[in-house]
């Protein structure tokens, strides 16, 4: 494929997507229809389809692309970690996370993305799902307690790796909350995340 060709294609991916967030948004996931979503992004039907394959797999892009954020300030977070806190820049890097996920879809419409995982007979879904949500944050938070290893302030005893999927799971639960619980707020989330990452984090540092 050309570099053009590419690049068409990317623009088009991301036309679609945002059609279909806008429409979720004003008439709910169930009643927009991959009609209206091809005619607000100036595609066709059968494009939408090649693409995505159905709705559900569409909802599941826009998810993705709440999770761009994290990597993309990966590194940033990594050099941070040679005059920050690690408490401070574990909760910033889960927050920041946090914040993506949160502006790319309503409490609403997670509801229908978990739904959607929860209840599909592809065994395929819940697989990609997971390393959709959890891949980018896992790998920002492990290079930044990699950092802080080398820097001898955890002990070089403790497997970064782990801590990092660990606290990666624990940002998921505190999520779902966030999501089921409509009277928490994004504060709310955010103390009780920062609570947990101190409750783990500060038995470690040196």
């Amino acid at each position: 494929m050309s570099k053009l060709r590419a690049h068409q294609k990317a623009q088009r991916r991301e036309l679609i997507e945002i059609a279909a967030k806008n429409l979720f948004v004003e008439k709910g996931f169930e009643l927009a229809s991959i009609e209206e979503i091809a005619a607000l992004a100036m595609v066709s039907q059968a494009t939408v389809y090649n693409y995505y394959g159905s709705k559900d797999e569409l909802l599941l892009a826009i998810v993705a692309r709440g999770e761009v954020g994290v990597a993309q300030k990966d590194s940033d977070f990594s050099d941070r970690a040679i005059s920050e806190n690690p408490v401070d820049l574990v909760t910033e890097v889960i927050m920041s996370n946090v914040h993506d996920t949160i502006s790319t879809l309503s409490r609403e419409l997670w509801g229908n993305v978990i739904a959607y995982v929860a209840t599909t007979a592809d065994k395929t879904v819940a697989p990609r799902y997971i390393e959709t949500i959890a891949g980018g944050l896992g790998t920002a938070i492990f290079h930044v307690l990699e950092s802080y290893q080398e820097q001898e302030k955890i002990s070089s005893n403790i497997d970064v790796e782990y801590l990092s999927n660990f606290l990666t799971r624990n940002e998921r639960i505190q999520f779902l909350n966030f999501i089921y619980l409509k009277d928490m707020s994004i504060t709310d989330l955010g103390n009780s995340i920062r609570k947990d990452v101190t409750f783990i984090l500060t038995p470690l540092i040196k």
